[in-house]
């Protein structure tokens, strides 16, 4: 595949003037015929010094809005008298790099080269599209967890660490919490990978309908979820409670099966006893998920927060 052509070689020998500007309106490139009609177009030079002055409000707007990502279009006549003071018709458009291109022709010659800066304009804006959407897969794989589509743990640490860091300012609450999935090894011996893929989309799907806008739901392990909310301890065994429910409230169904799903948590806030830096509500939360699991088999297990101290 050969490299694209510059747009300015596209016009280089064209009739028509060509210009390309940088973010400082100074212009980088000047085709023969922009050199040639136009008195004091060189590189270097602040386009707007070659505009009129009535022109020369109207010019920088469009300009700014072209640097913007517009493709605008304005009539003006040139500093100086462009082939005795004839006007011209413009259309400034964004160009790779933060540079912004501009076409002109005088009024009433050959509309061709415009049919042509369509052809050119639209496979910038396609390529440029493209690039977008890379850049914003490439910012956001490192964050997001690829099966169930909630943040990495990566993540979760790092605005738990913000909310550690907004807690120790103003006092506020804040809690770890750990949803363990029980069962996902019994379910991906049984019906397989796929299907235990599906459950855990689903239990993610939960938690996030659960959960309040600001708060976190991470992947934190194979069959564990992480949440990092603001809360007390009271309001976070009120959110487990609900948790297990948006779980547990009905199966889970992949194809034609249904699947009863059940999770266990554990959880922490920084009052919790043995909590004195971030990196331990992670360490007492999954001492509080053991317990959980312990106790899920009671009518009151399968939720187990570390009681806070110092209330």
């Amino acid at each position: 595949m050969t490299d694209p052509v510059p747009i300015e070689t596209l016009f280089r020998d064209a009739s028509d003037l060509f210009v390309l500007l940088g973010s400082d309106r100074r212009v980088r490139h000047a085709n023969p015929a922009m050199r040639e009609g136009v008195r004091g177009a060189r590189p270097g030079v602040d386009f707007l010094e070659i505009v009129p002055e009535g022109s020369y409000a109207r010019m920088a707007t469009e300009l700014a809005r072209a640097a913007g990502g517009a493709t605008v279009f304005l009539e003006v006549e040139l500093a100086d008298g462009v082939r005795g003071g004839r006007r011209v018709e413009w259309r400034f458009f964004p160009v790779d790099g933060g540079l912004v291109a501009g076409l002109g022709r005088f009024r009433g010659e050959d509309p061709a080269i415009l049919e042509q800066l369509g052809r050119v304009n639209e496979e910038l804006r396609e390529k440029t599209r493209i690039l977008d959407h890379i850049q914003i897969e490439l910012t956001q794989v490192p964050f997001i967890d690829p099966v169930t589509g909630v943040w990495s743990r990566f993540q979760v640490v790092e605005r738990l660490t913000g909310e550690w860091s907004r807690s120790e300012r103003y006092g506020s609450p804040i809690s770890c919490l750990l949803v363990q999935v029980q069962g996902l090894a019994e379910i991906r011996a049984r019906q397989g990978p796929f299907v235990g893929d599906e459950v855990l989309k689903a239990v993610a799907r939960r938690l996030k309908r659960t959960v309040r806008d600001h708060d976190v739901v991470g992947r934190y392990g194979d069959q564990r979820f992480v949440l990092a909310v603001v809360a007390d301890g009271d309001g976070a065994r009120a959110l487990c409670r609900r948790v297990r429910q948006a779980v547990s409230g009905e199966p889970v169904a992949v194809g034609d099966r249904k699947l009863q799903v059940a999770v266990c948590i554990g959880g922490a806030t920084n009052r919790s006893e043995g909590v004195e830096i971030m990196e331990d509500l992670f360490s007492v939360a999954e001492t509080s998920l053991l317990e959980a699991v312990r106790t899920e088999t009671h009518p009151e297990g399968g939720i187990h927060v570390a009681e806070e101290i110092g209330v």
